[in-house]
């Protein structure tokens, strides 16, 4: 009896070391940031909404977070009328959501596993186009599909909206900058956990040199 109590505990201590070091590998991997080729620039601006990682797993019933929870609905709300806009102007719309294939990930939280619920756009969220950039890294550049979209449609500059700023917008925006696109950010249109370190990114974005304006300011100016 002793020993099989002793064989049982080695197996589960085995599982979680496997699951332990399967996770720092998988999160190593996927917070590297893409390198890419730079990008032809034009004398004419052209540019494409990015709507990041809006997913019922982040933001709706199946969500783990309650802080992207209770942010959702004003969220959601601007972004609908971002996209609208946009759509309006003829301003690409991409939309880019998170998809764990995994299987030792998904025992740890399965909310976005590749083809769940939680993996699709949440369902208050417009879609406008059919241009839908599945990722497995916190960068969506990983996925070549949204290079060839952005190449595709003459693409030299980029509006981000979404979630989270300090972790896959964060990514995606470096990656953007790595291929020396135009960054614009959406203030209103971005959520970061905690809500300080939204302000502080934001900051520092700025100082960087990118665009940070209202999605008031964004509509207006496409009015005009």
């Amino acid at each position: 009896m002793k020993k099989i109590f002793i064989s049982i505990a080695s197996l589960l201590v085995l599982s979680v070391v496997i699951l332990a070091v399967n996770y720092v590998i998988w999160d190593q991997r996927s917070t590297t940031i893409s390198e890419g080729k730079p990008i032809i620039q034009r004398g004419m601006k052209k540019q494409a909404l990015l709507v990041i990682d809006i997913q019922e797993g982040i933001t709706g019933t199946p969500s783990t977070s309650e802080f992207y929870v209770l942010k959702s609905e004003e969220l959601i709300s601007v972004v609908n009328r971002i996209i609208d806009s946009s759509a309006g102007n003829d301003i690409p719309v991409i939309y880019v959501k998170n998809e764990i294939s995994n299987p030792l990930i998904n025992i740890l939280n399965s909310s976005l596993a590749s083809g769940s619920p939680g993996a699709e756009l949440d369902s208050r969220l417009k879609v406008l186009s059919h241009y839908i950039v599945n990722k497995d890294k916190s960068d969506a550049f990983s996925n070549p599909l949204l290079d060839s979209i952005l190449v595709n449609n003459e693409i030299n500059r980029l509006v981000f909206v979404g979630l989270d700023l300090g972790e896959c917008v964060k990514s995606t925006i470096e990656a953007a900058d790595n291929r020396e696109y135009d960054i614009c950010l959406i203030s209103d249109a971005l959520v970061a956990d905690p809500d300080s370190l939204k302000d502080v990114l934001l900051d520092t974005f700025k100082q960087r040199g990118y665009e940070i304006m209202s999605s008031n300011e964004y509509v207006q100016r496409l009015r005009r």
